[in-house]
């Protein structure tokens, strides 16, 4: 299985967290958000940043929270013109080790908390997460207030079209030129 470095990484150590939390901001640089961009079909990802806390939570797990603010460039499905976008999302998630995920009897913590998620080998990419968190929150078809398709006509109404009768036409018209 081959893996690969999501573009914007920043990896914690989850057992080096300090009992009452740490507070992490991370900025994503031109090269990450260019890269981001790509991946998320932007025209442009002018700022990425994250305000975290990680806390340890029960039983091994890791409850982050915080806020991922973002500046967005995509271009309108409709007219293909640039569509800004700003992003001040809330984030609260739990992380569980992956293997505490797998053991049947670990009762699930974080049962308030809206989301879960895994760790593994005792790293936490508070990169990536941030990225995730951007990526589900855009528009998959950003579309300008005032966009408009063209009105086009296709022909006659669907309701007149009988193809059956202009076959029968096309048939009768081979049959007279034979």
């Amino acid at each position: 299985m081959i893996e690969t470095t999501p573009e914007f990484s920043r990896i914690v150590a989850a057992d080096r967290l300090p009992p009452s939390g740490f507070e992490q901001t991370i900025e994503a640089n031109e090269k990450e958000r260019a890269a981001l961009a790509r991946r998320f079909n932007l025209t442009e990802l002018p700022f990425l940043q994250a305000e975290l806390t990680l806390t340890p939570h029960r039983d091994r797990s890791v409850r982050v929270t915080g806020k991922i603010l973002a500046d967005i460039m995509q271009a309108c499905v409709v007219t293909l013109d640039p569509l800004p976008g700003h992003f001040d999302l809330d984030v609260d998630v739990t992380f569980i080790p992956a293997d505490a995920a797998a053991d049947d009897d670990a009762e699930a913590p974080g049962e308030m908390e809206d989301e879960l998620d895994h760790f593994s080998n005792g790293k936490i990419d508070i990169g990536e997460m941030t990225a995730q968190y951007l990526g589900v929150n855009l528009d998959p078809y950003p579309r300008k207030p005032d966009a408009a398709l063209p009105a086009t006509e296709f022909g006659p109404a669907v309701s007149k079209v009988q193809p059956f009768a202009q076959l029968a036409e096309l048939a009768r018209n081979k049959k007279n030129s034979d």
